[in-house]
């Protein structure tokens, strides 16, 4: 869209629409990746149960699962160490040995995926939607200048985590 990467002052770009309009559309790729987790593990939990009423109950139990391993990486109770990258999913799903195993391992990759790309971190669309709530408070954007480096120091961090994951991994696979 127009304006999302670079700031544009071109009427109808996304730099021009309002704050809880940007807000929303940045959400919108995290959030469809959750609802999209939620739909599927309702439909595998209703096809082992045949209950469509465990099937909701226990997707419920699911989302919190889910909540309370980042309240555990935020607090401590889980190292970086615990952590999986692209390497150890693989192998995990490499593991599965049936569909309903392989689309619960999908479930779960995609709720985690939406929720962390929802995390108020700089690179992130949560971050960006942090900035955005800052720059309605303030009634005005943050320099671009001070943004570009918020945003950069953020991706740094993100890739050298990153890389640590993956070496993490490999070092699970070979061992």
């Amino acid at each position: 869209m127009l304006g999302e990467e670079e700031r544009s002052d071109e009427e109808g770009s996304f730099s021009k629409a309002n704050i809880p309009k940007r807000i929303a559309i940045v959400a919108a790729g995290g959030l469809v990746n959750i609802i999209f987790a939620i739909i599927l593990y309702i439909i595998l939990v209703a096809i082992v149960t045949k209950d469509i009423g465990i099937a909701i109950n226990s997707t419920g139990y699911f989302i919190l699962s889910i909540w309370e391993s980042i309240k555990l990486i935020f607090t401590g109770g889980v190292s970086v160490n615990d952590l999986m990258g692209p390497i150890g999913i693989s192998e995990v799903v490499a593991e599965t040995s049936n569909l309903i195993d392989f689309f619960y391992i999908m479930a779960l990759i995609s709720m985690s995926l939406g929720v962390t790309n929802l995390l108020p971190f700089p690179p992130l669309d949560g971050g960006k939607i942090l900035i955005y709530i800052i720059e309605a408070i303030r009634r005005k954007p943050l320099k671009e200048n001070f943004e570009l480096k918020l945003q950069l120091i953020g991706f740094l961090v993100l890739i050298t985590l990153s890389i640590y994951v993956a070496f993490n991994d490999v070092g699970r696979l070979l061992h």
